[in-house]
């Protein structure tokens, strides 16, 4: 009898492991469905006219004063294409090799998303790149990682304008879930090297952070660090990295590139103290934080347009 209620108990014991290894795989895989794909190609298409007007930025005019070339590279890291614009500065005469800023756009955004910044540049003497992250308007690259898969589009893009302007200063800027491509990019082998500068607006410290923020909003039941635990193990299978894997400050602690932040104590998406984080982790002194008041989110640009000019190109100037 007793050995018959063992067999009882050791048969339900796995059965309810078993469950529970289902139950989990199947909520992990619901997390991660939802946590990398985040935009899509088809609506975060071109730019429009609200846009331009927002930023007050002459569409038109900006393609007629400065040469736009289009162009795409393979990525080394999946089978797709990084699409971009090469915007040559009058300055160089319509050549590659030139000092050079890559921008990347946040969510929701693409290339298009930085050109009123990328005239900033542009004026300043910089040919800029700016491209298309994963799954945004032309890059069909399927998964969304808040900048850990992103980040090597952004190194073959360092790789491709090192080759073309051998020697030339090179900068990158990036905001949002830009600046989190950024800050991962610069803290990966040896891009400290190949890169002069830095600027990080509003960027997204912690890839868990944000999905924990989106998931407590849903309010759906079931135990939030269950959730995070699921999703993680998928994501490790599926992807190859954990959460941890993309965490901006832990990634940058041995960066010694000179790194500007830029952020508001009123941004309710990325907050104050991801801005914060990442400066307290960048060793050394070739590092700067500003931070407004007001703000919101990536708002910066249009709300405190002198200061942050002034600020930027103090920044260059100094670094």
């Amino acid at each position: 009898m007793r050995k018959a209620i063992k067999i009882v108990l050791i048969v339900i014991v796995a059965l309810l492991i078993v469950l529970f290894a289902g139950m989990s795989i199947f909520t992990g895989i619901q997390v991660f469905a939802n946590s990398t794909q985040l935009v899509t190609n088809e609506k975060t298409k071109g730019a429009s006219e609200i846009f331009w007007d927002k930023y007050g930025l002459d569409y038109e005019n900006f393609c007629n004063t400065y040469q736009i070339e289009s162009f795409a590279i393979a990525s080394t890291h999946n089978d797709h294409m990084v699409p971009a614009d090469y915007i040559y500065a009058p300055e160089s005469q319509n050549s590659k090799n030139h000092p050079t800023v890559i921008m990347s756009h946040g969510k929701g955004g693409n290339r298009y998303s930085n050109y009123p910044i990328a005239e900033f540049f542009l004026q300043q003497g910089y040919n800029v790149v700016t491209f298309d992250q994963r799954s945004s308007n032309e890059n069909t690259a399927r998964y969304t990682t808040f900048g850990y898969l992103e980040k090597f589009d952004l190194i073959d893009l360092v790789n491709y304008v090192a080759e073309h302007a051998p020697g030339q200063r090179l900068g990158v800027w990036g905001a949002s879930f830009g600046g989190a491509t950024v800050g991962l990019a610069l803290g990966y082998k040896d891009m400290d090297d190949k890169i002069d500068f830095a600027i990080l607006e509003c960027p997204i410290s912690s890839m868990q952070w944000m999905l924990e923020e989106t998931m407590g909003e849903m309010d759906i039941g079931i135990p939030l660090p269950y959730l995070i635990w699921c999703g993680n193990i998928v994501t490790k299978l599926k992807l190859g990295f954990s959460y941890r894997d993309a965490e901006v400050a832990r990634a940058m602690r041995d960066v010694t590139t000179p790194v500007l932040i830029i952020n508001s104590k009123a941004d309710r998406v990325t907050p104050y103290f991801m801005g914060k984080e990442i400066y307290d982790a960048l060793p050394g002194s070739a590092k700067e934080i500003w931070t407004v008041e007001d703000s919101g989110h990536c708002i910066m640009w249009r709300e405190h347009n002198q200061e942050y000019r002034d600020l930027v190109q103090d920044f260059l100037s100094k670094y």
